[in-house]
């Protein structure tokens, strides 16, 4: 039986707005939540502006306690017992997210309120400070002589070798584990596992004593990579690994189904599908690695110079560059060592946006 609907019918049911009882809150319950929000407010305002008690202090050691408080009781009163854990778990859910929006907040600002005057000064942008090097400038220089550029091309083929060496090996050892599967696989999990909590200095002193001090290489930007690609590696295949084992297994057996090979498979179907994983599995590698200092200092050194051989002599890299300006005794070396903070900031945030952008479907492209 069909039933017919004539157009009054169906224009007053497209014009019938969604219902969201949820959304209701009995006046009471917004009376009790606007006090809970508002009174611990009040009273840490109150402290924060008659004592000397830092903002900080007052916030984790006050504010928060006072908060659960008030949200427990208002629970309570409005829902009764079983609505205070909810509370609580709102309270600490939201106060959590507040703190690390605040601290992310302090570091950037403060990264770019100090970091700023390297960059930028009364006769405008400098310059200067992103294509010149040290070569002929010391701590006591003004700042608008000297730069870091030489810094950010070490920074820049330290990061490259260690890509290169990293990448290929931390994505096949994800394939081994997620599509060959052989008999190794707990073992290699595990060597992975254990080399994700290696500290950065122990890479780099394994780098010194075994390449170095052998003879076998020079401290140069070679051997920083090397020192990065021992703490990329396990970030890379980690990740990677975990990607590929969302990609759906219908899509595995139907290639095979068609008659293709395990590896025709492998980089036909599953790496296309997982691309926009894979490139975040290497961003967050390059990531781990880009500020690391320990490693550099008993790899790769410093320099004044700007060097372009990767086997060659010691070159300067952004880790050390700041390292060695932010504790000497003079403002524009301290200023330097902000702005190249700033620099490499700037440099982890174009990363990322290059892998948002290269990570894209090929159908979000034509849309």
């Amino acid at each position: 039986m069909t039933q017919v609907l004539d157009r009054e019918q169906i224009a007053e049911w497209s014009g019938q707005q969604p219902q969201r009882p949820w959304r209701k809150k009995p006046a009471r319950l917004q009376a009790w939540i606007a006090v809970a929000a508002l009174l611990p407010s009040a009273l840490v305002a109150l402290i924060f502006t008659y004592t000397e008690i830092p903002g900080p202090v007052l916030l984790v050691a006050v504010f928060f306690p006072l908060q659960l408080l008030a949200a427990g009781i208002a629970a309570i009163a409005t829902k009764g017992r079983q609505g205070a854990a909810d509370s609580v778990i709102i309270v600490l859910s939201v106060g959590a997210t507040l703190f690390s929006f605040i601290i992310l907040t302090s570091v950037l600002g403060s990264l770019i309120v100090r970091g700023i005057g390297a960059l930028w000064g009364e006769d405008g942008f400098r310059s200067s400070f992103l294509f010149q090097n040290n070569v002929y400038i010391n701590p006591s220089t003004p700042l608008e002589y000297g730069g870091l550029g030489h810094a950010v091309i070490g920074t820049v083929l330290i990061v490259l070798i260690a890509s290169l060496i990293a990448v290929p090996i931390g994505i096949a050892t994800a394939i081994y584990i997620t599509e060959v599967r052989g008999r190794a696989v707990p073992y290699v999990r595990f060597f992975v596992q254990a080399m994700s909590g290696i500290p950065s200095i122990v890479a780099g002193l394994f780098i010194l004593t075994v390449l170095i001090v052998s003879g076998a290489m020079n401290q140069s930007a070679f051997a920083g990579g090397l020192a990065y690609a021992i703490l990329m590696l396990p970030t890379v295949a980690r990740t990677a690994e975990e990607v590929l084992r969302l990609i759906p297994e219908e899509l595995r057996t139907g290639a095979l189904a068609l008659g293709s090979t395990r590896a025709r498979v492998v980089l036909r179907v599953v790496i296309p599908a997982a691309k926009t994983g894979v490139i975040t599995a290497i961003i967050l590698g390059v990531a781990r690695v880009i500020g690391e200092t320990a490693p550099l200092l008993l790899t790769s050194l410093k320099s004044d110079q700007t060097i372009l051989n990767p086997l060659g002599n010691p070159i300067a890299a952004l880790p050390t560059y700041i390292f060695d300006n932010v504790a000497l005794p003079y403002p524009g070396a301290v200023t330097r060592a902000w702005g190249a903070a700033l620099v490499l900031m700037i440099l982890v945030l174009i990363l990322f946006t290059l892998a948002r952008i290269l990570g894209r479907d090929r159908l979000n492209r034509f849309r």
